[in-house]
């Protein structure tokens, strides 16, 4: 009779009628309903994917990272001690950077000198690491 006003097939008023009497879920259950399957909480919300985290990118970011500080350890140890010094003392101490004149006061030597060194040391650095690249690129 309803299917017949409705002008729908009477199967569509059955299952219309079995959505209707079943309990609606919550979308995002909170701890504190008693809805749950071996203790986990069973709601919709948690079958999503989570678009804000890229959890492979992490992954691989942090890797890249990880890589690429080995790197720059082994081109470091590459320098001599005083050269290793310089680039510590100018580029890797985030605190407390020292300048060339404390430097050259260190070393005995002139602002300019320490700043040749530094520059040397950065050329060898980078050679360094290109040719540790290059080594990769081969594999």
């Amino acid at each position: 009779m309803v299917a017949k006003e409705l002008g729908v097939s009477s199967k569509d008023v059955r299952e219309m009628e079995s959505r209707m009497a079943a309990q609606d879920m919550a979308f995002d259950m909170s701890d504190d309903d008693d809805n749950s399957d071996f203790g986990h909480p069973v709601a919709p919300v948690l079958f999503l994917q989570d678009k804000s985290s890229d959890f492979a990118g992490s992954i691989e970011d942090d890797n890249w990272e990880n890589h690429a500080t080995d790197r720059l350890t082994e081109a470091l140890e590459s320098l001599d001690e005083r050269s290793q010094d310089i680039i510590r003392a100018r580029w890797l101490d985030d605190d407390n950077k020292a300048t060339l004149q404390e430097l050259a006061d260190k070393y005995g030597v002139s602002a300019e000198r320490v700043r040749q060194l530094e520059k040397n040391a950065m050329k060898k650095l980078r050679l360094a690491m290109e040719e540790d690249e290059d080594e990769e690129e081969a594999y």
